[in-house]
């Protein structure tokens, strides 16, 4: 027979937590959320997303985002007593499990401890007319930890979307979210089928498109800090074509002494986002 522990919550109460030894076998139902949360590519909410390790998880509970199932071994039980804590306040079904089993759950080479699946983060999007300050469009983003750090970096600057052409890397793949540090769950990143279409209809509306372009002496070097903006980047295997230059009211490009031929995809990003945004903070 268990005993209760008392374990302290991070809001100073007290929780119970049962003191089980850990499972030596995952339920079916533990391998239909695992499987659950590791399929993407759908419709926000369809399916899951596999969270590893604490600093995810903390970031989950602390956008208010709801997690299905959490697994974690005794030693982060031992550890991390308040997050389990948490954890156990909002209701999140617990389990713990062996180090074996961690291996099993996890993607990582070296598991963390703990994952927990959770449903795709759901938002209201921008709809053309809507008042907004910038929105990211990238043509064909590929790269996973260009996307990871595109949406800190959106995140920290206050952008309010980042849309992605056809060819993009799923924004809910592992490695994006563990690049992302937690911004996803505060950021909003679509992929749009016919992101040239999409881009359209908000210019129609009045929305202003600035095209990132390399190396071009004539385009801007600081986008207008007023209005709602679309910022349209292309990928890392090349600009952006001719129908995408065509929806551009303005060129911008980045300075500099050009000992390299071009800047990594999201280092770029992150710098004309903060020259869009460096007034407004």
């Amino acid at each position: 027979m268990t005993t209760p522990e008392k374990r302290f919550s991070s809001r100073g109460a007290t929780t119970e937590h049962r003191k089980d030894l850990p499972a030596k076998s995952l339920s079916p139902s533990d391998r239909k959320l695992i499987k659950w949360g590791r399929r993407s590519g759908r419709r926000d909410g369809e399916n899951g997303i596999l969270l590893e390790g604490i600093k995810l998880i903390e970031e989950a509970l602390d956008a208010g985002h709801p997690l299905t199932r959490t697994w974690y071994t005794p030693e982060v039980a031992e550890t991390n007593p308040v997050l389990i804590g948490r954890l156990a306040e909002h209701g999140v079904n617990l389990r713990e499990v062996d180090q074996r089993l961690m291996r099993s759950i996890s993607d990582l080479e070296s598991p963390p401890g703990i994952s927990a699946v959770a449903p795709q983060p759901g938002f209201i999007h921008c709809q053309p007319g809507d008042p907004f300050s910038l929105i990211v469009a990238v043509s064909k983003l590929q790269d996973p930890g260009n996307l990871g750090g595109l949406i800190r970096s959106a995140d920290y600057f206050g952008v309010n979307e980042i849309w992605l052409g056809q060819g993009s890397v799923d924004p809910y793949n592992s490695k994006v979210i563990r690049g992302s540090m937690g911004a996803l769950f505060r950021m909003p990143v679509l992929k749009r089928g016919d992101l040239r279409e999409y881009i359209g209809r908000f210019k129609s509306m009045g929305a202003t498109v600035w095209a990132a372009v390399a190396h071009d002496d004539k385009a801007r070097r600081k986008i207008d800090p007023s209005g709602s903006r679309i910022l349209l980047i292309g990928g890392e295997s090349g600009g952006l074509s001719r129908e995408y230059l065509e929806l551009a009211d303005e060129m911008i490009s980045i300075p500099g002494a050009r000992r390299s031929e071009s800047l990594n995809l999201a280092v770029a990003a992150g710098i004309l986002i903060y020259s869009a945004t460096s007034g407004r903070y």
